[in-house]
């Protein structure tokens, strides 16, 4: 019997394959050929349902040349052009919240599956970096994206935009001189955390927005909102893996990180002045890995 073509197997032995491999190993194997490519698009919907692994970490910022490092360490470098030129406001479940030249877009590394948002986001000559959460995964019915953004040295504007609206609505402008550096969604609210303790949280249903004092526990009985941040001792010295000098400029967007007892914050990091150093800033991003598929016709 006469050895078949390994571009001529059977789509049900194909398919099940795909079905055994890991998302790296997964995106090779699309890439032989077409009918790899078809044969292996169910398969895609077992890697989405995965349970919530490790984020993984991106670091992009120079053109479309990325470097990716799993959560083996090992080290990949990738071609994103959607990266170039743009900033990651926002990590979960897999999608980036992407900005660029004033446009926000939902992405997927690994699928290149986006959603537009539409128009242009309000604020683009900003004071400070915008910091931005989302509610659930921009394809549900229900997903709600939140933006804060520093005006000025002692003004935030919060804005908000609902699947299925044409433009983003400001919310509010207050007064709060200090920096937002982390987000979250949790139990119905967005939360904000600056660098000293303060914590700015906005309910979807009542649309109120309250700033109160973090108060952190270790008692697994006081649940508080369901988050925890990682700890020092949890994160990986990614500069170092990456080959980056101690001070180098590198901005970071974290991510969520679901867990069974309490979500696990992996915060967001801006370590070095791009500016003040003549060096050119690097950014990077947590992120799950996923391989969201969209239908062509899909909109916000």
């Amino acid at each position: 019997m006469a050895a078949r073509e390994w571009n001529d197997l059977p789509c049900e032995l194909l398919q099940s394959i795909a079905d055994r491999l890991g998302l790296i190993e997964f995106l090779s194997f699309r890439g032989v050929c077409k009918d790899w490519n078809s044969a292996s698009s169910t398969a895609s919907a077992e890697i989405e349902a995965l349970p919530s692994h490790e984020p993984w970490f991106l670091l992009y910022g120079e053109n479309s040349e990325c470097v990716l490092i799993a959560e083996s360490g090992r080290k990949y470098t990738i071609t994103i052009p959607e990266l170039n030129g743009a900033t990651c406001l926002a990590s979960k479940q897999g999608w980036l919240l992407l900005l660029r030249e004033g446009s926000m877009f939902f992405f997927c590394p690994f699928s290149r599956a986006r959603i537009d948002l539409p128009g242009q986001f309000p604020h683009t000559a900003i004071f400070d970096d915008h910091v931005a959460v989302f509610s659930s995964p921009p394809t549900s019915q229900d997903c709600v994206v939140c933006v804060v953004t520093k005006s000025d040295e002692t003004h935030l504007k919060v804005h908000v935009i609902r699947r299925g609206d044409n433009a983003w609505t400001e919310m509010y402008t207050i007064g709060f001189a200090s920096k937002i550096e982390n987000a979250a969604y949790c139990n119905g609210a967005f939360y904000f955390f600056d660098d000293t303790d303060l914590m700015l949280y906005l309910g979807l249903e009542n649309r109120r927005l309250t700033i109160t004092k973090v108060r952190y526990t270790q008692s697994p009985k006081d649940k508080g909102i369901g988050l925890r941040f990682s700890t020092d001792s949890e994160k990986n010295d990614m500069k170092k893996r990456l080959g980056l000098a101690e001070g180098f400029p590198l901005s970071t967007c974290g991510t969520i990180v679901s867990g069974k007892n309490a979500d696990k914050m992996v915060p967001y990091e801006n370590t070095g002045n791009a500016k003040e150093s003549g060096s050119r800033g690097l950014k990077g991003v947590w992120f799950q890995p996923r391989f969201h598929q969209i239908d062509q016709n899909h909109s916000w």
